[in-house]
């Protein structure tokens, strides 16, 4: 949207979005005296980009309150399930307050009324004189947008209005709290309609004009499955409509009250040198504040700076490849049509060889004033130099590049740095390592963003962006990624970083690369057979939990109703209380079960529950209509320990334990079989040898049951005469120790007295003498240091650790000694995944690695294959490492992931 100076707009900002996401989107930031105020500058920043992008004239800053709302006394629930905020996060909300009041800026907040209210009512007020935009990335908050009032999203800096909105949705915003009453809202805990997802919930927003006309007319509904389960989830419908919906109150709120003046912002100077936030002290001393600005205009700082060109005809496009040769390494990045590379088309390459230059080369898109070049034509030209392992390459986010042009035959080689990857190894302050960010961050060059561009040109994806937008967007891309090159190989190089990213986290994105493309084959129809199965089961517990009580009106999903079953109906014993009751969470519930079957019920209902909506009705929708598999994608760059993440759909959590067995539904090619090797105990065995305690090591060198001889230990008998549930004890011990393991902890955990729980704790080190010395070591070092290191180099800020607050110094104790032995652990298994990689290919095997779940890989192998690969992984995976602590891997094989699951 073009930036208009309208002096009655009125701007209303949610700060509990702002708030969580500044927390969230930084590192653990401190201030001189130590204490924290990452949310304090990422909030600061995020009201100044506000500023500098629209230049209000009134403005407000509106708060939820402490404590219940309204909401609260209809549906006790409400909002349960989110965890507790951060305990310095009240700390800091504090220091906004005071920064806000410095600069004038208008703060409302009211006692058990919500943030979204008070924005719905000051709207509702002032609408009549003013255009309204509220600054939220809460979609809640799209219910109020009409002709004068729009929603503007701060991170993905698009404006919605009445247009947008219903184009993307595909119904009128008037039935948004009916959508909703369907579906639900999980994170404000609004049950919605169990069994009804996105698309059912579309599909009747569309048949109907209203939550009450549909149930008037539930004989219109075609599929017996959605029928039921409206029927079912009738009182949940209503009370979710009625939660969802947004309300008026009357606010008394003078127009005067409104008004805001940015030359106010140097009021807070004073602020920012007591918070050492150097960047926005500098900007005020220049009196010329940093363009943060959100909106494209704004975004001129690259392209006046540097040369940007379009690459139209063949003669341009050899020159460029020439340059690109006679360079030897080039920055480069791709355009398409969305963010999924197995299915969006490839629209253009951008290029740079050299600071200050970069080329923009479109293929694909719908500007019929500019005369492009072919895909076949970019393909063959660029093909040589991307499949040439002498010419370097620096990308950002490489992966999703080399999916590109894999779907046009290019097999990219000679990867020399992923920015994004660098990056994650050495920012300090920034969490995000996203190009736009950095470049920012580190440059202080703004860049325009893909849905700036896209909201510009009102273009329904990048194919429909104008060339001479598109280029000044592109080749900014390949021209930051390689300014950020330098940047960062320096910094690594500084850091001693350059051999864990050159020996493992490099070489590594060709092994991701191939087992994404891979994929997984899903078997949706017995994905489906199980959720029929599940849907029964859940039936049942229902059922039973009804006749139990006595009651047919009984609703699972409402806490108050159960609390009022167990509590007063069946006088159990409540074992918790809260400001409104008693709880009934999974810990309560699993005590009472012992004392009657209907909590034990509502455990498994509730696990059931969430089987049924977490995986086995969300899966299907991420099977590749070409490839019919599911195409996960790794991250490199989502953990603080190194280890790998997995999203879209996140394979790595899908249930082992459960009786629901999903891991059945993956399914081997015909031919072929699963191979999925584990490793054993590894953080165990990382533990024994950096500790280099001599009792651990002994215990693995000579292969004895490591749990059982810690339970000896304990108990203080001798190894045969441990029993199962002493080892289970052992076994409890020996996997919490590097989670920060408490007396507490332990108790409530097994179920002991405090007391004992602490003496178990003291054996253990008594037996281990050598893990509490190396513990000691390392919390000192961290003090000494500020940051924890892995075996392999990988840094890890530990802020926390010169805490005088003991809960917050425990904390980072936990941090510190955890991040070395889980860290080098997973660095371990990306040094197995490549070598098992490289010998696949060096021996013309065609078995694949398909995933990576924390310590155990997953293989498919042809049948032809099984022998000679199995003794090849155990032997790759075991001597990975020349240490004197042994690794041993686990083997198994099947036809199903499920088979193949220890």
């Amino acid at each position: 949207m073009s930036q208009q100076k309208i002096d009655k707009t009125l701007y209303l900002i949610d700060g509990s979005s702002f708030l969580y996401r500044a927390y969230y989107a930084l590192k653990p930031l401190h201030a001189r005296d130590g204490k924290p105020v990452q949310a304090v500058y990422g909030f600061v920043r995020m009201i100044k980009k506000v500023i500098d992008s629209f230049d209000p004239q009134q403005l407000v800053l509106v708060w939820d309150s402490k404590g219940k709302t309204e909401r609260h006394e209809e549906f006790e629930a409400y909002k349960a399930t989110r965890q507790a905020p951060p305990s310095d996060l009240f700390e800091q909300k504090i220091l906004i307050n005071e920064f806000a009041d410095l600069i004038h800026l208008k703060q409302m907040a009211m006692a058990g009324i919500e943030a979204d209210d008070i924005i719905y009512s000051l709207a509702k007020d002032f609408s009549a004189q003013h255009d309204v935009i509220v600054i939220s990335s809460d979609k809640d908050l799209y219910q109020m947008i009409d002709d004068k009032v729009r929603v503007f999203d701060p991170f993905k800096n698009k404006i919605v209005d009445v247009a947008e909105f219903e184009e993307s949705k595909g119904f009128p915003i008037e039935k948004l709290a009916f959508y909703h009453a369907l579906l639900g809202d999980a994170s404000d805990n609004i049950p919605g309609v169990r069994g009804i997802g996105k698309v059912g919930a579309t599909e009747l927003v569309q048949q109907f004009d209203s939550l009450e006309q549909m149930y008037a007319n539930l004989d219109q509904i075609a599929k017996p499955r959605i029928k039921t389960a409206l029927e079912n989830n009738k009182d949940n419908a209503f009370l979710s409509e009625r939660l969802f919906k947004l309300r008026y109150h009357k606010l008394d709120t003078l127009a005067s009250e409104l008004k805001f003046d940015k030359d106010e912002w140097k009021s807070a100077r004073k602020f920012f040198e007591e918070l050492n936030f150097k960047t926005l002290v500098k900007a005020i001393e220049v009196n010329q504040p940093k363009q943060l600005s959100l909106l494209p205009e704004e975004h001129l700082s690259v392209k006046k700076k540097y040369d940007f060109k379009v690459v139209l005809t063949q003669q341009e496009l050899d020159a460029v490849v020439e340059q690109v040769k006679k360079a030897g390494a080039f920055a480069t990045d791709t355009e398409t049509t969305g963010v999924n590379p197995f299915i969006d088309k490839w629209i253009g390459t951008s290029i740079s060889t050299v600071e200050g230059e970069s080329f923009y080369i479109p293929t694909g898109h719908q500007d019929e004033t500019q005369k492009q070049l072919s895909l076949e034509q970019v393909v063959t030209a660029l093909k040589p130099i991307l499949e040439d392992p002498k010419i370097k390459k620096y990308l950002h986010h490489a992966k999703f590049d080399m999916h590109v042009f894999a779907q046009s035959g290019i097999k990219m080689q000679g990867l020399d740095f992923d920015t994004m990857v660098g990056a994650s190894l050495v920012v300090e302050a920034w969490q995000s390592v996203g190009l736009k960010q950095l470049s920012e961050s580190v440059f202080q060059e703004s860049m325009l963003t893909y849905s700036m561009v896209v909201a510009e040109s009102k273009a329904k994806d990048f194919s429909y962006v104008p060339v001479a937008l598109a280029t000044e967007y592109a080749a900014s891309d390949a021209h930051q990624t390689l300014k950020l090159f330098y940047h960062f190989k320096d910094l690594l190089e500084k850091n001693e970083l350059m051999g864990l990213y050159g020996d493992i986290e490099n070489p590594l994105i060709d092994v991701l690369v191939d087992m994404e493309a891979e994929g997984i084959a899903l078997d949706v129809e017995m994905l489906q057979e199980i959720g029929v199965l599940v849907e029964k089961e859940i039936k049942k517990i229902e059922n039973e939990i009804k006749a139990l009580v006595g009651s047919d009106d009984v609703n699972l999903n409402s806490p108050k109703q159960i609390e009022d079953i167990l509590f007063n109906q069946l006088m159990l014993p409540p074992q918790k209380r809260k400001k409104t009751g008693y709880s009934t969470d999974q810990e309560v519930l699993e005590n009472l079960a012992k004392l009657h079957p209907v909590p034990a019920l509502l455990l498994k209902y509730r696990e059931l529950s969430k089987l049924q909506s977490t995986y086995i009705s969300s899966l299907p929708v991420y099977v590749n209509p070409n490839t019919k598999r599911v195409h996960t994608s790794f991250s490199q760059t989502r953990t603080a320990t190194g280890r790998l993440s997995s999203s879209d759909p996140n394979l790595q959590n899908i249930p082992v334990d459960s009786s629901i067995q999903i891991r059945s539904a993956f399914k081997a090619r015909p031919g072929h079989v699963f191979l999925s090797a584990d490793y054993s105990q590894i953080e165990l065995r990382v533990l024994a040898f950096l500790s280099q305690d001599p009792v651990l090591k002994k215990a693995f060198l000579e292969d004895k049951d490591i749990h059982a001889q810690t339970a000896a230990g304990l108990f203080e008998i001798s190894v045969d005469q441990v029993t199962s549930e002493q080892r289970g004890v052992g076994k409890r011990i020996n996997f919490s120790i590097l989670y920060g393991l408490t007396p507490f902890g332990l108790s409530k955990d097994l179920r002991i007295p405090m007391h004992q729980a602490k003496e178990y704790i003291d054996r253990y080190f008594a037996q281990y003498p050598g893990v509490a010395q190396w513990m000691a070591s390392i919390v000192e070092k961290t003090k000494e240091l500020g940051y924890t290191t892995t075996y392999w180099g990988r840094k890890r800020d530990v802020p926390g650790i010169t805490e005088n607050n003991k809960s917050l110094f425990e904390a980072a104790k936990r941090i510190a000694i955890n991040t070395v032995a889980q860290g080098t652990a997973a660095e371990i298994m990306k040094l197995s995944m490549i070598e098992l990689h490289k010998q696949l290919k060096t021996k013309n095997l065609q078995s694949k690695i398909l995933l990576q779940i924390h310590d155990e890989l997953l293989i498919e192998v042809p049948e032809s294959e099984l022998e000679e690969v199995q003794k090849l992984t155990l032997d790759v995976l075991e001597n990975i490492v020349d240490w004197d602590v042994p690794l041993k891997v686990g083997i198994k094989s099947g036809t199903d992931w499920q088979a193949v699951t220890k």
